[in-house]
């Protein structure tokens, strides 16, 4: 049964969770009526209305008042734990190991001395390296299926590492990416907007020469 309940929770589109029978339009009228209440006779410390709301629920209006901002750096949703700064984590703090350099940047912050550039050619050129590597690791576990497929687990655990640093050194492409889109996207509208004017200036030219030609005409 608690299998079947973490599968619904962490699912792409999961169910609506149970607490929302109390979200009825009589529960809101007496929620509304609550506050009230509240501002008449004084609200509580707000310290400790946060912390009963986040660790106790009373009755079921508490499921109507919508839930304090996380005080971590780290909330749950749909069964999973999500970072309130959205920020890429490094290989060694998720327990991989790292295939290719870090970036000049990367090693000022941490005070290594080595000069590699920042230009994404260079990560461009860690991508192919990364990407002949899993061929050939391919390579040998095809060879190592042929002779002896119990031994295949350690080509495995190279691939996956192979692919999880190929997946991670993309993602720290997406900056870039991002600046790129936004650069042809600023382009494109440019564009638009000079082919305007150019239509504007056209069509003021074909009425000032309409109006020279009914002037001469006069």
């Amino acid at each position: 049964m608690s299998r079947v309940d973490t599968n619904d929770v962490s699912s792409l589109y999961p169910p609506p969770p149970p607490y929302m029978r109390f979200f009825t339009d009589e529960n809101v009228k007496k929620l509304a009526q609550r506050d009230d209440l509240k501002e008449v006779n004084g609200s509580p410390d707000e310290g400790v209305e946060k912390a009963s709301s986040e660790e106790t629920i009373n009755s079921e209006l508490d499921f109507l008042v919508p839930p304090p901002m996380p005080s971590t750096h780290q909330y749950r949703a749909f069964g999973s734990i999500w970072q309130v700064k959205d920020e890429l984590p490094d290989l060694e703090t998720l327990g991989i190991t790292r295939l290719y350099k870090k970036s000049d940047t990367e090693q000022a912050e941490e005070g290594d001395g080595t000069n590699v550039p920042t230009s994404y050619h260079y990560k461009t050129q860690e991508l192919r390296k990364l990407l002949k590597s899993l061929l050939l690791n391919y390579l040998e576990l095809v060879g190592v299926l042929s002779i002896n497929p119990e031994l295949y687990e350690p080509k495995m655990e190279n691939i996956r590492t192979i692919l999880t640093n190929i997946h991670h050194l993309l993602n720290e492409y997406r900056p870039h990416q991002s600046r790129e889109s936004l650069i042809m996207l600023l382009e494109e509208q440019l564009e638009h907007k000079k082919t305007e004017i150019q239509q504007i200036y056209d069509v003021c030219n074909q009425v000032q020469q309409k109006l020279d030609n009914i002037q001469q005409n006069i």
